[in-house]
């Protein structure tokens, strides 16, 4: 069960938010969603040596998942719902996924051996998904690691760095894993994961539409 399965009930406790927000574009609610990705890179780069960010980037990172929510809310209430409204929030969906991998990648605490798998592994599991409605099999937000499940783990490893650190957690060749390498490992491992439970949901879709 992934998080996504709980995004019914986020959206209903959303909506009382919603009527407050109506006076703004929901595009700007999608770009302040990519604003706080951004952020939440920059403060990985100083985090290691201060770790008061480690608390406000999973602030951040709820934050974007709120604001991902709202801005479909937000649309729907006003009626600005449009075909480019989708492109926008997949596009800036993607583009904050690459800002907070490469942050911790390009940041003290990790490198791109990590990040730049973990980057690959969830934007192929975003494309399979957004994949299935190009064929007809709707947009497959399930799997083991959806965009809400990514910001959870992030938000806890942060948590937990803010006490211990980055320490090492394990050896690999003899090298050590510190935890935001075990981290973006985790994300590579459970991403492809993911993409290849959303081909066989789209696989079952067609097929059953075809018997």
């Amino acid at each position: 069960m992934a998080l996504y399965d709980v995004k019914p009930r986020f959206r209903a406790f959303l909506q009382g938010i919603v009527p407050a927000l109506e006076p703004i574009h929901p595009d700007w609610i999608t770009l302040a969603a990519l604003a706080c990705s951004f952020l939440a890179a920059i403060l990985f780069q100083t985090a290691e040596g201060s770790r008061w960010p480690f608390l406000v980037i999973p602030a951040l990172l709820l934050l974007r998942i709120t604001l991902n929510a709202l801005d479909g809310l937000v649309a729907q209430a006003t009626g600005k719902a449009r075909a480019f409204g989708e492109v926008l929030n997949e596009g800036t969906d993607r583009l904050s996924d690459v800002a907070i991998l490469f942050g911790i990648a390009l940041s003290p605490l990790s490198s791109l051996a990590w990040g730049a798998p973990a980057t690959v592994a969830v934007l192929l599991s975003s494309y399979v998904g957004i994949l299935g409605k190009a064929v007809g099999a709707g947009r497959q937000y399930g799997g083991m690691l959806g965009k809400a499940d990514r910001m959870l783990y992030l938000g806890l490893a942060c948590v937990a760095a803010f006490f211990v650190g980055n320490p090492v957690v394990a050896r690999v060749g003899g090298g050590p894993v510190r935890l935001f390498d075990a981290l973006l490992g985790a994300f590579t491992a459970l991403a492809l994961l993911t993409s290849i439970q959303r081909v066989r949901a789209i696989h079952q879709i067609l097929g059953d539409r075809r018997a």
